[in-house]
């Protein structure tokens, strides 16, 4: 296994807790405050790494 996918799997494992802390968060923050926003923005390049993640993992590209 290369460098990419291990690093891709230790991604989609740091994903998923970040996910999971939000969900929780989302739970006690009242919309339309800055922590509100703070924690959306945060989805952004949470989700967009794990896709790519699991991309990686998906396609099992090697770019090396």
């Amino acid at each position: 296994m290369g460098v990419l996918r291990s690093a891709s799997k230790t991604i989609v494992g740091v994903d998923i807790l970040v996910l999971l802390l939000l969900g929780f968060t989302f739970l006690f923050v009242d919309p339309g405050t800055g922590s509100f926003v703070v924690a959306t923005l945060t989805l952004v390049p949470t989700v967009l790494t794990l896709v790519g993640a699991l991309a990686v993992l998906y396609t099992g590209w090697e770019p090396f």
